[in-house]
C-alpha cells in the first residue's frame, strides 16, 4: 500500500488519500523494444473488471446443460440470464463509476457492460487517474502497444470492488504459437497433400443443409486473411462461397501475419461449408478474455468457435515480471478467462482450441528449457552437418546476474536473452568450444536456421569455460532448474475443447504429428499447472496413467490436473493459398503453400462441428453447445466413433527432441491425441440420439416445474 497526496484544486486545498498499487512494471519483455512516449492525446483503452457473484452456480450450470446424462442437458440460458446470474453487487458498480467520474471520465469516454467497464481516454488522462506515466513499445513482430512503466494505483476503497484492471501493464499474445508455412514442392513426399476432399473423404464426412441461424467463427489476435486468398482457395476446390462477417482492424497492411488466419478462414468454411462465418480480430494487447467479452455481448454470436492461438499457462499476465507485481496472476487472469468461457458454454457456444505445435515441453518462450535434448534424435529438422551428438545442450551462466540458460532448448525465453546478451557471451561460447581436449564441439545449424549443439563426448565429459561473467558446460538435467513441461492456455481450460494433431502416412493410417516422424510441428499435450481435472475426464485419464504405458518422471507433471488434448484431427501437409500481393495482400496473386499445426485441426474440426449444428437446428433441436462430455461419453458407449492413434509421442517441440514426453496408448484417451480423430458420421447419430433421448425427457421435467408451481400457490392461498 502507498500514501499519495492528491490536490484538488478546485477546493484549494491538499487531500491524502490512500491509494493500492495495482500495477508494476520495470520495463518491457525482451520481445519487444521501448520506442519511447506516446503523444498525449492518443488513446488509452482499459479494462476494469468488476467482482462477480454465484460463479458457483454458473460452473454448475455450465456442466448441467453440457451432460447428456442431465435433465438439464441442452437447456441453455440466454444472455439476459447469463448477465443476471453473475453481475456484480449494484455498490459496486456506482462506486467504479463514482471514482470514474470524480476522474473526470466521461459517460461517452466509458461503457457499462455487466461485469466490467470500458475506458477510452488520452493517455495525460490515464496517467492522471492511475498515477503513472505511459510509453509506446515494438514486439519484434512490428506490433505497437502502450503500457506503463513504474506502478500505477487507484484509491484504497475501489480495491474491494474489482477483480483487476487490464491494458495497463501485460504484453500479451504477441508470441502465441503460429502454423508451419512450408513449400509444398518441399514437403514430405510420401505424406498425402490435405485438401478438404481429402478431409472428408477420411472422416466421413457428409455435407448437409445450411440452417439459416447457424453460425461459426474465427478468433484472430493481431492476424488477417487475406480475402482474396479465400476466394481463391474456394474456387480452387469447388468450395461454395460463404457469407463472412469481420470484425476488428485489417492490419495486412500494417504487416501482421496472414498466414494462421487463411488457413483458419479457409478450412473452417471448406468443412463447415455454407454456413455464415464472423471473423473476429483482436488489436495488439487483446487477448483471450477480450475476445470472450465480445462474443458474449453479440447479438447473434457464432455456435461454433476456434481459436488457433496458446500461451503458456504462466505467461497469461505479463512476459516482464514476477506476475504477482501486476496486482493480478497468471492463475487469477486463466480463472477470469474461464468464466468468461463458461459464460459462452452456457449461452450453447462450442468453442474449440488448438493444443500446441511444440509437443509437452512447450514453446521455447514461455519454457524453462529445463528438459534434457535427447541426443539420439540430433538435429530432427534436418540440414546439419553431423547427425548425432553425444551432448546436445549447454548451460549458459551469467553470474554477475545469477541467470541460467539451457541452451538451445530454451533460447527464446527471457533467461536466454538475458544471458546471450552479455557482450562476452561470443568470446565465451569460441573459448569453450576450443577449450575442449579430447573433445570435439561444434554449433551446428539446421534446415530452419535452429542451432544444434553437436559434441563427441558426453556432457560430463566437456571442460566448464568461464569468460568474464559468463561461464559454459555441458548441459546436466536437474529438477530443480524450473518446470520440464509448459501447457498452453485456453487449450487447458476445461471449458473449451483441446484438438491436437495427427498425420496421415496415407488413405488408412494415421498417427501422432511429431517432427521425430516428419511432421513439421509436434501436436501439444499434457497437463494444466492451475486448473484441477475436471469429472468428465477422470476416468479415461485414470485408465491411461493405470495402463502401463511409460510415463515421464512424476516430478514433471500434476495427474490430478486437466489433461489435453480432448480429441485430434489431421494437422499435417494442409494446402492453404496465401497472397504474393506485396501491394495489397487483401488480393490475389495468390499461390499454394503447405501448412502445419494444430492451427490446421482446429478450424477443421470446428467447421466439423458447425456441420453437426446444422442437423440438430433442422431437426427443431438447438446448438450442440460445449461437447466435452459428450466426447467422453460417447469414447465409452461407442468407442468404434473414434479412430485410435495408436502410434507417436510428444517428446519434441517444432525444433528439438526431449527425453521426457508423453506416448500413445493402444486404446483410450492419452496425452498426445487425446481420445483419437472422429468419424463424423458415427458422431452424428450418436449427437442426434442423445438431444432426441434429451428432448423425449423435456416434458416430464416441465410438467414437474408446473405441479411444484402449483403447489407454491396453493401454499401461498392457505397460509
Amino acid at each position: 500500500m502507498k500514501v499519495l497526496c492528491v490536490f484538488l484544486v478546485c477546493f484549494l486545498t491538499v487531500v491524502c488519500s490512500e491509494r493500492t498499487i495495482i500495477a508494476k512494471n520495470g520495463g518491457q519483455p525482451h520481445t519487444y523494444t521501448l520506442l519511447g512516449k506516446p503523444n498525449s492525446d492518443d488513446e488509452i483503452h482499459f479494462k476494469v473488471l468488476l467482482k462477480q457473484n454465484n460463479k458457483d452456480v454458473l460452473d454448475r450450470t455450465f456442466w448441467e446443460v453440457s451432460d447428456p446424462k442431465h435433465p438439464r442437458y441442452g437447456q441453455f440460458l440466454r444472455r439476459e440470464e447469463v448477465d443476471s446470474l453473475v453481475a456484480p453487487n449494484k455498490e459496486s458498480v456506482q462506486r467504479v463509476k463514482d471514482w470514474l467520474n470524480q476522474e473526470g471520465v466521461s459517460t461517452n469516454q466509458m461503457t457499462a457492460f455487466s461485469d466490467y467497464v470500458s475506458v477510452r481516454v488520452p493517455v495525460s488522462h490515464a496517467e492522471k487517474i492511475f498515477n503513472s506515466e505511459f510509453f509506446n513499445f515494438e514486439s519484434k513482430k512490428g506490433k505497437r502497444i502502450t503500457r506503463i512503466i513504474g506502478e500505477a494505483s487507484v484509491p484504497n476503497e475501489i480495491i474491494p470492488h474489482i477483480d483487476f484492471i487490464g491494458g495497463l501493464s501485460e504484453f500479451l499474445a504477441d508470441f502465441h504459437h503460429t502454423p508451419v508455412p512450408f513449400n509444398l514442392a518441399m514437403g514430405v513426399k510420401d505424406d498425402p497433400i490435405i485438401t478438404p476432399s481429402v478431409l472428408f473423404d477420411f472422416y466421413n464426412i457428409v455435407l448437409n443443409a445450411t440452417n439459416e441461424t447457424n453460425i461459426q467463427g474465427i478468433a484472430a489476435f493481431s492476424d488477417y486473411y487475406s480475402a482474396g486468398a479465400l476466394t481463391n482457395f474456394w474456387s480452387s476446390f469447388n468450395i461454395p462461397q460463404a457469407q463472412v462477417t469481420n470484425y476488428g482492424t485489417n492490419c495486412l497492411s500494417q504487416g501482421c501475419d496472414q498466414t494462421e488466419s487463411d488457413l483458419d478462414m479457409q478450412y473452417m468454411t471448406a468443412i463447415g461449408q455454407g454456413i455464415p462465418t464472423v471473423f473476429i480480430n483482436q488489436d495488439p494487447g487483446g487477448w483471450v478474455l477480450d475476445w470472450a467479452q465480445q462474443i458474449e455481448a453479440m447479438t447473434n454470436p457464432p455456435l461454433v468457435n476456434s481459436i488457433s492461438y496458446g500461451l503458456g499457462e504462466a505467461y497469461q499476465c505479463s512476459q516482464v515480471d514476477d506476475c504477482q507485481t501486476l496486482g493480478y496472476d497468471a492463475q487469477q487472469y486463466i480463472e477470469r478467462t474461464d468464466t468468461e468461457l463458461a459464460k459462452l458454454g452456457t449461452l450453447g457456444l462450442t468453442v474449440m482450441v488448438s493444443s500446441g505445435d511444440d509437443g509437452a515441453p512447450g514453446q521455447s518462450y514461455f519454457s524453462t528449457g529445463n528438459c534434457p535434448i535427447d541426443a539420439t534424435k540430433y538435429c530432427p529438422a534436418g540440414g546439419c552437418e553431423h547427425t548425432t551428438s553425444q551432448c546436445a545442450g549447454l548451460t549458459i551462466t551469467d553470474t554477475s546476474k545469477k541467470v541460467q540458460c539451457f541452451y538451445p532448448m530454451g533460447n527464446q525465453n527471457s533467461a536466454c536473452n538475458t544471458v546471450l546478451s552479455n557482450k562476452n557471451v561470443n568470446t565465451a561460447l569460441q573459448n569453450f568450444v576450443n577449450g575442449q581436449t579430447g573433445c570435439t564441439v561444434d554449433l551446428d545449424e539446421d534446415s530452419q536456421g535452429n542451432d544444434n549443439i553437436y559434441s563427441s563426448c558426453t556432457c560430463s565429459q566437456l571442460k566448464g569455460v568461464a569468460t568474464g561473467t559468463i561461464s559454459i558446460s555441458g548441459y546436466t538435467f536437474s529438477q530443480n532448474n524450473g518446470a520440464v513441461f509448459s501447457a498452453e492456455y485456453p487449450s487447458t481450460s476445461p471449458y473449451v475443447t483441446a484438438v491436437g494433431a495427427t498425420k496421415l502416412l496415407d488413405t488408412n493410417v494415421e498417427i501422432a504429428a511429431s517432427i521425430d516422424d516428419g511432421s513439421f510441428i509436434t501436436t501439444g499435450g499434457g497437463f494444466s499447472v492451475y486448473t484441477p481435472m475436471p469429472d468428465f475426464q477422470k476416468a479415461a485419464v485414470s485408465s491411461y496413467l493405470n495402463s502401463g504405458t511409460a510415463l515421464p518422471p512424476s516430478f514433471s507433471y500434476n495427474p490430478s490436473n486437466r489433461a489435453i488434448p480432448d480429441i485430434s484431427l489431421n494437422g499435417h501437409q494442409y494446402e492453404v493459398a496465401v497472397s504474393t500481393n506485396s501491394k495489397n495482400y487483401n488480393t490475389c496473386p495468390c499461390q499454394a503453400t503447405g501448412v502445419d499445426g494444430t492451427s490446421c485441426s482446429s478450424p477443421a474440426f470446428a467447421g466439423f462441428v458447425s456441420l453437426l449444428n446444422n442437423n440438430l437446428l433442422n431437426a427443431g433441436y438447438g446448438p450442440i453447445g460445449p461437447i466435452n462430455q459428450l466426447l467422453y461419453q460417447m469414447a465409452v458407449e461407442q468407442p468404434d466413433a473414434y479412430n485410435t492413434i495408436s502410434q507417436g509421442n510428444n517428446k519434441c517441440t517444432k525444433n528439438y527432441c526431449c527425453t521426457y514426453g508423453f506416448v500413445n496408448s493402444k486404446s483410450g484417451w492419452n496425452p498426445v491425441t487425446g481420445l483419437g480423430t472422429p468419424d463424423y458420421t458415427k458422431l452424428q447419430n450418436y449427437i442426434m440420439q442423445a438431444k432426441y433421448s434429451a428432448l423425449n425427457a423435456a416434458p416430464s421435467s416441465s410438467v414437474s416445474v408446473v405441479l411444484l408451481g402449483l403447489v407454491s400457490i396453493i401454499v401461498l392461498i392457505f397460509a
